[in-house]
């Protein structure tokens, strides 16, 4: 178990908090705590601030912790230096979305085009690609801010800050893209 986890847990317990409660408490989906608590999710730097407060708790010892967390998510180092890989162009019809790269990167078939984009929402981490897309805006599912897919630059006033975009190729049916160190920053404060 990670430190989170553990720390979730135990706080969680001594205080007879429910996971309904503590996403109702803090305004996310229980999902979302579900996630954190199991250890199959990471909280962005604000909401790990935000459970840090939420439990009076030193947010600068919780930052620290949560960025040690060994989740098997990418590093810089493990990048692809170069275009690879991670869809057929038939798996993604117009208007739809699939999350690829350890569900970091989100690709959109939007107005005909193939687009790469940072699938955590700068918010409270929510997977983009599983909100909505219309046109080239994508919706976090969890809250409704809305984000450009082609320049991941924002459209609503919910989103506070840019989503990244990756480079795309389409090479006869197969979808490449070339990542970039934001694809591992992403919903760090100040890294976007």
């Amino acid at each position: 178990m990670s430190w989170l986890t553990d720390k979730l847990t135990t706080l969680m317990q001594q205080k007879g908090l429910t996971a309904d409660k503590l996403a109702r408490d803090l305004a996310i989906e229980r999902s979302r705590v579900n996630n954190i608590v199991a250890g199959s999710a990471t909280p962005n730097e604000n909401l790990t601030k935000r459970l840090a407060n939420y439990f009076g708790e030193d947010t600068a010892e919780w930052l620290n912790n949560v960025a040690k967390r060994d989740d098997g998510k990418p590093t810089a180092a493990s990048i692809p230096p170069d275009f690879f890989k991670v869809a057929k162009t038939s798996e993604i019809p117009e208007g739809e979305m699939k999350m690829v790269f350890n569900d970091l990167v989100g690709i959109a078939n939007a107005e005909g085009q193939f687009y790469a984009f940072g699938n955590v929402c700068p918010h409270a981490a929510g997977p983009l690609a599983d909100g909505f897309l219309d046109g080239c805006a994508v919706e976090c599912p969890w809250h409704s801010a809305q984000w450009d897919v082609r320049s991941g630059a924002p459209l609503s006033g919910l989103a506070t800050t840019d989503i990244p975009t990756f480079e795309l190729r389409v090479v006869g049916d197969d979808i490449e893209i070339k990542l970039n160190e934001k694809v591992i920053t992403q919903g760090v404060v100040g890294t976007q």
